[in-house]
């Protein structure tokens, strides 16, 4: 069975993938959403002392799921892996785990499948349609297993329904 969560916790800790626009809205507004650059520049000069969103405990970051579509597969992979990864390292030691870094990707839902390894696949579109990025494992690392599906009702328990807003994964390492 697919471990969920159903409290707000991913909203305060942790790493996340959001794909619920009323969910976003109610935790930050637009001009407080940050582009994976933005977020880059940070891992690269120093990490603001106070967060935009969710009263001061999230930073919010979109544009992963354009970049994903973009690069060819074999290099994004790499990239998520080996640079990426240590982005989401350093944010989660800055912060001591104490905040939550969600990265809004709107056609998450439809995009991402859970395979029989545990595993979170996003499906390329554009000139690589058809080409799964094994997203959990690239942002996770070994503790993809333990990622969560975020959940609006305790009876879902599939990526697929209505009630799954996102995936949520409370520490890497």
């Amino acid at each position: 069975m697919v471990s969920t969560i159903s409290s707000d916790t991913w909203v305060r800790k942790g790493i996340s993938l959001l794909w619920d626009a009323s969910k976003l809205s109610s935790i930050t507004n637009v001009q407080s959403i940050l582009s994976v650059r933005q977020f880059l520049s940070f891992y690269k000069t120093e990490w603001p002392d106070e967060l935009l969103s969710a009263n001061g405990y999230a930073m919010i970051v979109s544009g992963l799921d354009t970049l994903i579509d973009v690069m060819e597969p074999e290099e994004i992979i790499d990239w998520l892996e080996n640079n990426f990864y240590r982005a989401l390292l350093s944010f989660q030691s800055m912060y001591e785990g104490q905040c939550s870094l969600i990265f809004w990707i709107p056609d998450g839902q439809k995009r991402l499948e859970q395979k029989a390894d545990g595993i979170y696949y996003w499906n390329c579109s554009g000139p690589y349609n058809g080409i799964q990025i094994p997203l959990s494992r690239c942002l996770w690392n070994g503790a993809a297993i333990d990622a969560k599906l975020i959940i609006n009702n305790q009876n879902s328990f599939d990526l697929n329904d209505k009630n799954c807003i996102g995936i949520y994964h409370p520490r890497i390492s």
